[in-house]
């Protein structure tokens, strides 16, 4: 009998031990299950959090470019204003440092684009229609739009122009591009095999606008930079294992220069921002920056494009910076391109005669003092999520639509 209990009483202590067992089991698995669908609905909500701060950045940057325009449309109707009061200081003031002014406030470069300027925006003394309608500038986050004037870059287009600009752009662009810390980009072979010089560059972006098939030769002088050479301009996209044909009309963007030879990522990393596409073939050049390197592109392009001694000597931009700021006194007075002239004149450069009459700004003279193309670069942020709009929008009468007195004309937009 004795030993019959025994028996009973393990078999129960073994049925109990089971059962503790698929407990602990059960226990364990449900344990895992739940700790899983947690960390998935964690991130299934960081997700939708995310994609939700990533759409308001995009508006958020959309609505920065917007801005941006706006600021741009009000630019061009001061200087639509302006011009003629500019005509009138220059009356009122015959032979002072005033004359050839023209009344001009570069409100993109004065007014700051962004989130910050709608701080002052507030609600309406009714509360329950604030409530209903939250004043402009409630949102999360926050956006900023930095505008860039392109008619002051090298514009490639022009390199196939008519009359002066050819000459000065390519002699913009082979100053730019001089200097002999830059040599690694020409002497060495690319990721293609190939090897093109300076001069070989300058003919190819020209190759691959104009209309012809030949080959072009780069020679430097100011009236005739480009002559005709003998062979065919596609021969260098002929050596690569995906051939393709220069494209024979002007650049749709500026990430079409990559498909230049001569043009790698070294060379826009170096060049980049100093280069646009997007003008037209027929802009002025913008004398009005402070920027020292396009000052001295802008002088040596005046004086013909060649290199004379003055502009060797390592004191001249600081020179011409100091007597620009003579020459316009006051901060919202914009330089025309003939008293921009004047000034390399009195600093000892020999400038081109065309280069001093008024008459033939916009002519035989490519500089001017306003400008009709912008590049805006508007970012977007909230939370951790951040995304950046690529806008060009112009002002140009010819190519506008009729909305150079609206908000310009977006030509290229490219979302990150």
């Amino acid at each position: 009998m004795t030993g019959t209990r025994d028996r009973a009483a393990a078999r129960r202590r073994g049925r109990r031990g089971v059962a503790l067992l698929l407990a602990i089991t059960s226990i364990a698995v449900v344990t895992a299950l739940t700790v899983d669908l947690a960390y998935n609905c964690r991130v299934s909500v960081q997700l939708a959090a995310n994609a939700r701060d990533e759409l308001k950045a995009a508006w958020l940057a959309r609505s920065a470019v917007n801005m941006a325009r706006l600021v741009l449309h009000f630019q061009q109707t001061i200087d639509a204003a302006m011009g003629g009061a500019g005509a009138a200081v220059a009356a009122a003031a015959p032979g002072s440092n005033l004359a050839g002014m023209a009344l001009s406030v570069r409100l993109w470069d004065l007014v700051p684009v962004n989130s910050g300027s709608l701080a002052f925006v507030g609600g309406g003394a009714d509360a329950a229609a604030d409530a209903a309608f939250p004043a402009f500038g409630g949102f999360d986050g926050s956006f900023e739009a930095k505008v860039g004037d392109e008619d002051r870059k090298i514009n490639v287009r022009q390199l196939d122009g008519v009359g002066r600009s050819p000459g000065v752009q390519a002699a913009r662009l082979m100053e730019l591009i001089r200097d002999p810390r830059w040599d690694f980009l020409f002497d060495r072979d690319d990721a293609n095999g190939m090897r093109v010089s300076r001069t070989d560059l300058l003919a190819a972006l020209k190759d691959w606008i104009d209309i012809d098939e030949t080959n072009s030769v780069y020679t430097g002088a100011a009236l005739q930079p480009f002559d005709n050479g003998y062979g065919d301009e596609n021969a260098l996209y002929d050596r690569l294992d995906d051939r393709y044909k220069a494209k024979n009309a002007p650049f749709d963007s500026q990430d079409e220069l990559y498909m230049v030879a001569g043009v790698s990522d070294a060379f826009m990393a170096a060049f980049g921002e100093r280069l646009t596409v997007y003008p037209d073939v027929s802009a002025t050049i913008n004398v009005n920056t402070d920027d020292r390197r396009e000052l001295l592109l802008n002088a040596v392009a005046m004086g013909g494009g060649v290199l004379q001694p003055v502009f060797l000597d390592p004191t001249f931009l600081d020179r011409l910076q100091a007597a620009l700021r003579l020459a316009r006194p006051l901060p919202f007075l914009s330089m025309s391109a003939v008293q921009f002239a004047q000034v390399l004149q009195g600093l000892g450069v020999q400038v081109a005669p065309d280069m001093l009459v008024a008459a033939n700004v916009g002519v035989s003279n490519p500089f001017g003092d306003r400008s009709t193309t912008f590049h805006i670069r508007a970012t977007g942020t909230v939370g951790p999520a951040r995304r950046t709009v690529d806008a060009v929008v112009i002002f140009d009468t010819r190519r506008s639509l009729g909305l150079q007195m609206d908000l310009g004309r977006l030509i290229h937009w490219h979302e990150e």
